[in-house]
């Protein structure tokens, strides 16, 4: 008999996918203009209230270990007393768990990889929670390997805390003006580029040319952006245009997001811009945020020691592995989570002297390298907008896009047991529905995808002289 996934009696995630959007473009203008006391939950101003107090630049600090380890007791209990996964696996008497020993008791559960996830994805949903009104999203990131997760509205609510947390530092609130160039954003090449909903106005990624540039960047003046939130490459195609013009757009702060932040895109946007820069580490999983800083031509995050508990774990290579534990998730908790980002945590003792805390930092955090494929016009098209459907991890174990030829494009799936010729045509028609416009699109199926020599699976890999990866 065939396994009915909870996303599929979802009642969210059974809404078409343009209703889908409205009602996520709904909510934001909803932010935009309702008073945060009447739409934000108790979560949300617990996490507000927690990162202003005196003491939390300071990872040793008192106030940081109670709050860590109240936080986390309530986690493992959770975990251990109505997640089935850790219920029937880790063998820990919630009762056991106290403030007192919560740090302790962490330190005797597994590690766990995504492998263990998707093998028993839905025994890692809380009982307690009402599985049909959960928000689903699925990582793709640049390991190919999808992971769906669940999480509750306030849980969505508290992650914006701490991204609102970071923001606000530069004059953020909801009321103001931003500039959103990003998937969310992303138009066919056929219509207008930009679009203006509630307080954003939202700018195509692939439309960042010389054939829009004038457009665009008129646009940008009459609307009057208070802020610029994009992926750091389309940040870098406006910035070149703008000073290659002698063009400046005043503007308060830049927000970078889903991308790695290269130094030398940071200094570029300086010049052009002349405002504060803001970047952070984060995951769909939600196990561990760092905030970014920029120092001596040195890029490094320090992670959020309220947001969740950081770990280094040392593969047989050698490598530092990022491992994570959310102090906040609830409905489908991941504990001792390895990410598979790689970098080693430093505990930091002296003040930063960009940002003023002391809080665990990770140098040259590697496994989020940015590839470029070439579309068949000759357009720089990022991974970061490579699409992959939730419906995708139900027929496939791993996938990979492979590019050879700029313009051409192959997706390459290793299929899993619910894999079929129906399936295969479903995969097909939304290949072509998401990408036939940009490339000539072609579908492998293979027995495995493998390995790069460093112990890494990538999502993308361009073979031809006009990457221009890092």
């Amino acid at each position: 008999m065939e396994v009915i996934y909870i996303r599929d009696r979802n009642i969210l995630n059974s809404l078409p996918s343009s209703l889908q959007k409205k009602l996520k473009n709904f909510y934001n203008i909803l932010c935009e203009t309702v008073p945060p006391s009447i739409l934000m939950s108790k979560g949300y101003f617990k996490v507000i209230e927690l990162m202003q107090d005196p003491e939390v630049l300071d990872e040793k600090s008192g106030f940081i270990e109670n709050t860590q380890r109240e936080l986390l007791t309530q986690v493992l209990k959770n975990a251990l007393l109505n997640v089935p996964y850790y219920r029937d696996n880790v063998p820990i008497n919630p009762e056991d768990v106290e403030p007192a020993n919560a740090l302790e008791i962490l330190n005797r559960f597994p590690l766990l990889g995504k492998d263990e996830i998707l093998k028993y994805h839905d025994d890692f949903i809380s009982d307690r929670v009402n599985k049909k009104t959960l928000y689903y999203t699925t990582t793709g990131g640049t390991t190919g390997i999808g992971l769906g997760v669940w999480r509750t509205l306030e849980e969505l609510q508290i992650e914006k805390a701490f991204i609102d947390h970071m923001w606000n530092r530069h004059g953020y609130n909801q009321k103001m003006k931003v500039l959103r160039m990003g998937l969310n954003s992303l138009v066919p090449l056929n219509r207008p580029p930009f679009q203006v909903i509630g307080k954003r106005l939202l700018v195509s990624p692939l439309h960042l040319g010389d054939k829009w540039f004038p457009k665009i960047v008129e646009k940008i003046n009459d609307f009057g952006p208070d802020f610029i939130h994009a992926y750091p490459s389309c940040v870098e195609f406006l910035a070149l245009y703008l000073k290659s013009q002698n063009i400046s757009v005043k503007i308060k702060a830049i927000f970078l997001a889903s991308e790695e932040v290269k130094p030398e895109q940071i200094d570029l946007f300086k010049v052009v811009f002349g405002a504060p820069i803001c970047f952070h580490y984060g995951a769909t999983e939600q196990v561990l945020l760092g905030h970014g800083c920029y120092v001596n031509n040195k890029i490094g995050y320090h992670l959020n020691p309220l947001y969740g508990i950081a770990e280094n774990y040392q593969d047989e290579n050698g490598n530092y592995e990022m491992v994570g534990t959310s102090l906040w998730n609830n409905a489908m908790p991941f504990i001792r989570y390895r990410t598979t980002d790689y970098g080693k945590i430093n505990n930091v003792e002296n003040l930063c002297i960009k940002c003023e805390n002391k809080w665990k930092t990770v140098f040259q955090l590697e496994g989020r390298k940015q590839n470029y494929l070439v579309t068949k016009q000759g357009i720089l098209y990022s991974e970061s907008l490579v699409p992959l459907s939730n419906f995708i991890w139900d027929y496939v174990k791993i996938c990979q896009y492979v590019q050879n030829i700029p313009g051409e494009l192959e997706l390459r799936v290793v299929p899993n047991e619910r894999y079929s010729e129906e399936a295969e045509q479903k995969l097909i028609s939304w290949q072509k529905e998401e990408l036939c416009e940009f490339f000539d699109l072609k579908l492998l199926k293979v027995d495995d995808i493998p390995l790069t020599t460093s112990g890494k699976r990538r999502l993308v890999v361009v073979n031809h002289k006009f990457n221009q990866s890092a």
